[in-house]
C-alpha cells in the first residue's frame, strides 16, 4: 500500500481514510476541543463554501446567520423561515457537518421534495468536509452522491419526502429543505406515516427550513409553532438583516419578481397562488384555530347546540388513497354562516362513509345533507337514504341546463346534486362572494390551505398541481346551495321552524350529540356505536 493510499480515501487526498492514525499537536487538540464546543467558531474558521464571484471561500457568517446557527444547534425541533437567497441551506449544511463530526453513531437524514434537491444539500456538506484539515475529520467509510458514512458511526443520507423514503430507518436528525415546496399530496402521506415515528424520539432533532408558498403544510407547522401547540421553536429572518439588501436591491427584486412573488419570496408573506378563486387579501386575513375534538379525520370546532340549524355538504372518493372523501358542517342559523366541523379521509370505504355522515348529521340536530352524486357518490346517497333511512337529504331537479334544490317532491326530483359545469361555476362565484364579504367563516387549517391552492385551470377552478380540492369543493357545493330558493326558505326563521319542528320531535330521543345534553352538563366522554369519544379538554385526564 502506497503512502497516498494510507492517508487518503480511494485516492482522494482531501479525505481521511478509516484506520488512519494522526498524532495531534497540542494546538490541534485545543482547536478540536474549541470547535466541538463552539459551532460558530468551527464554521467560520474551518468550513468553506463556493461563491459565485470568488469560488471557494471561508464561510464568514452574517450576524443573523450566527443567530441561526445557535437556534438550530441549541433547539431540538426547529422551523426556520427566510426569503430567497439568504443562505438557509448552506447554513444548515454547515451545522450538519459539525453535528456529524462531533457526535458518534448519529443518523442524519437530509430530505427535500426531490432526491436531486436533497443531494444538492449533501454536496454542500461534502464541499465543506473535504476542505477540513485531515486531523479535524472523521475517517470516511462511504462517500457518494447519496450518503456519507463516517468512522465514528455517524451517517448522512438523502431521500425525497415520500412515505417510503426513510421508513424503518433510525434517524437522529431529520432535516427537510424547502419544506413548503413539497406538494400537499406527498406531504400529507409523509407527515401522516413517517414523521410521527421520527418526532416521537426524545432526543431526535428536526429542522424545517423554507420560504413560504401559500397556506399549505408548512404554513400549518409555522402557525402551530406560533401558538406553541406543536413543540417547535420558530425563527424568522427578514431580508433587512442581510447586508447589501438596500433600497436599490429591493427595487430590483420587485421588478424581477412582480408584486405577488416579491411579497412571498422576499417579504415571506403566506400568500396563495396568483390566480386563486379567493383573493390573496381575503386569504391573508384567515387564521386557523385548534379543534375542540379530533378523531379519525373528523375535527369539531363547535359542538352542536340545540337551538341551531346545520347543513352538511359532502364529496365522495373511492377510498383507495388518492382523493379524499370529505364533508363540512355549516351553522346556517344566521349570517355569517360558519364551518363548525369537517371530515377528511382518503382511506374510508364508500360503504362505510354513509355511516359516518349519518352519525354526524344526527348529532347536529338532523342536519340537511347535500351529497355530490358524481361517480361513486350515488352509492353513498343510496346507502344513506335507503339502508340508514336518513331523510334530511337535499333533492335536486334537472331542467335542461339548470339544476336546483327542491323540497323533494315530483318525478323529476332526485337525491343529491350532480356537479355540472353550471353548478360549479355558480358555486365558485357564490363562494367567492360569501368569503370576501365575510358572510362565510372558517377556521380549519386544511380548508384554508385548499382555498389557497384552488386556482383557475383550463377555464374552471380546481386544485393546483400536486394539491387537493376535496374540502374546497364541499365549500363550493354549499355556496351553490345557498343560492337556491329552498335554502333561502330554510334560513328564514319562521319557515325554517315549521320545517324542523316535526323532524326534531322524531329524532329527539335518538340524538347522541358530541358531549351535549339538555341540562347543560357536559360529560367527560361519550360512547357512540361502540367507539369511545373523549373531548379535547378532558383528554389529558386519560393520558
Amino acid at each position: 500500500m502506497t503512502q497516498t493510499e494510507q492517508t487518503s480515501y480511494h485516492g482522494n487526498p482531501n479525505l481521511k481514510p478509516i484506520g488512519y492514525q494522526h498524532d495531534f499537536t497540542k494546538e490541534e487538540f485545543e482547536e478540536f476541543v474549541k470547535c466541538e464546543q463552539d459551532p460558530i467558531y468551527f464554521i467560520e474558521n474551518y468550513c468553506q463554501i463556493v461563491t459565485l464571484d470568488k469560488g471557494l471561500q471561508p464561510f464568514k457568517l452574517y450576524d443573523c446567520q450566527k443567530k441561526k446557527v445557535d437556534f438550530i444547534m441549541n433547539n431540538r425541533k426547529t422551523i426556520l423561515m427566510e426569503g430567497r437567497q439568504q443562505g438557509k441551506t448552506v447554513t444548515a449544511a454547515a451545522c450538519i457537518v459539525h453535528y456529524s463530526i462531533f457526535n458518534a453513531d448519529k443518523n442524519i437524514a437530509i430530505m427535500a421534495n426531490k432526491t436531486a434537491a436533497a443531494r444538492e444539500v449533501l454536496s454542500r456538506y461534502q464541499t465543506m468536509y473535504e476542505n477540513l484539515p485531515i486531523w479535524m475529520q472523521q475517517g470516511v467509510k462511504t462517500w457518494n452522491k447519496g450518503d456519507v458514512d463516517l468512522e465514528n458511526g455517524s451517517r448522512v443520507f438523502t431521500s425525497a419526502t415520500t412515505s417510503s423514503g426513510i421508513r424503518g430507518k433510525s434517524v437522529n436528525w431529520l432535516y427537510i429543505d424547502e419544506a413548503a415546496i413539497i406538494p400537499n399530496n406527498i406531504a400529507d402521506e409523509f407527515f401522516a406515516s413517517v414523521y410521527p415515528t421520527i418526532s416521537a424520539g426524545e432526543t431526535t432533532k428536526i429542522l424545517l427550513t423554507s420560504t413560504p408558498l401559500g397556506y399549505n403544510h408548512f404554513w400549518k407547522f409555522w402557525n402551530e409553532s406560533e401558538k406553541g401547540t406543536n413543540g417547535f421553536e420558530n425563527m424568522f429572518i427578514p431580508h433587512t438583516e442581510i447586508p447589501g439588501r438596500d433600497d436599490a436591491w429591493i427595487e430590483e427584486q420587485f421588478k424581477l419578481l412582480g408584486e405577488v412573488k416579491f411579497n412571498q419570496e422576499v417579504l415571506c408573506d403566506f400568500l396563495g397562488s396568483t390566480n386563486t378563486l379567493i383573493s390573496g387579501k381575503a386569504l391573508s386575513t384567515m387564521s386557523s384555530i385548534d379543534p375542540v375534538y379530533k378523531k379519525d379525520g373528523l375535527e369539531i370546532y363547535e359542538e352542536p347546540q340545540q337551538d341551531k340549524y346545520y347543513v352538511i355538504s359532502a364529496d365522495t372518493a373511492r377510498g383507495i388513497g388518492g382523493d379524499y372523501s370529505a364533508f363540512i358542517v355549516v351553522d346556517i342559523t344566521q349570517m355569517p354562516f360558519k364551518v363548525v366541523g369537517k371530515y377528511r379521509d382518503n382511506k374510508i370505504s364508500p360503504l362505510l362513509y354513509p355511516d359516518f355522515i349519518n352519525k354526524v348529521a344526527k348529532d347536529y340536530n338532523g342536519a340537511y345533507v347535500l351529497l355530490e352524486t358524481n361517480d361513486i357518490g350515488q352509492q353513498v346517497v343510496d346507502i344513506l337514504h335507503q339502508e340508514l333511512e336518513y331523510e334530511n337529504i337535499f333533492s335536486c331537479v334537472q331542467e335542461k341546463n339548470k339544476q336546483y334544490v327542491s323540497p323533494g317532491f315530483g318525478k323529476q326530483s332526485t337525491l343529491g346534486v350532480r356537479t355540472s359545469k353550471a353548478v360549479k361555476r355558480q358555486g365558485c362565484l357564490a363562494l367567492k362572494s360569501l368569503i370576501e364579504e365575510q358572510k362565510f367563516l372558517l377556521f380549519d387549517a386544511e380548508c384554508i390551505s385548499e382555498l389557497s391552492t384552488f386556482v383557475e385551470r383550463s377555464g374552471t377552478f380546481a386544485a393546483d398541481e400536486g394539491y387537493h380540492d376535496d374540502l374546497a369543493m364541499c365549500m363550493v357545493l354549499f355556496a351553490w346551495l345557498s343560492t337556491n330558493t329552498f335554502f333561502k326558505d330554510l334560513t328564514n326563521v319562521d319557515i325554517r321552524d315549521n320545517l324542523y319542528n316535526s323532524q326534531m320531535r322524531m329524532i329527539e330521543n335518538d340524538l347522541t350529540p358530541f358531549g351535549l345534553v339538555v341540562d347543560g352538563h357536559e360529560p367527560e366522554a361519550q360512547v357512540m356505536d361502540g367507539d369511545y369519544w373523549i373531548w379535547a379538554d378532558e383528554k389529558e385526564k386519560f393520558l
